[in-house]
């Protein structure tokens, strides 16, 4: 689904998740997959981090970055 977020505002927030060694891939030692978002601002998207640590068992591989 496409979201056009109208507005003054060009910063938006992305959660990733990010994937460390052999998982990232043969060439790469780290990789980040764009797992949720984009969100306007970013306590929105903290929260959506905080609640996705929580429901992966505490997993600290979710980061808020810039969209």
């Amino acid at each position: 689904m496409l979201t056009k977020i109208m507005g003054d505002t060009n910063e938006l927030y992305g959660v990733y998740y990010i994937v460390y060694g052999s998982l990232a891939g043969e060439d790469e030692l780290v990789k980040a997959y764009l797992w949720a978002g984009p969100y306007p601002n970013f306590p929105a998207a903290i929260k959506k981090a905080q609640e996705l640590r929580e429901s992966h068992q505490g997993d600290d591989s979710f980061v808020v970055r810039k969209y």
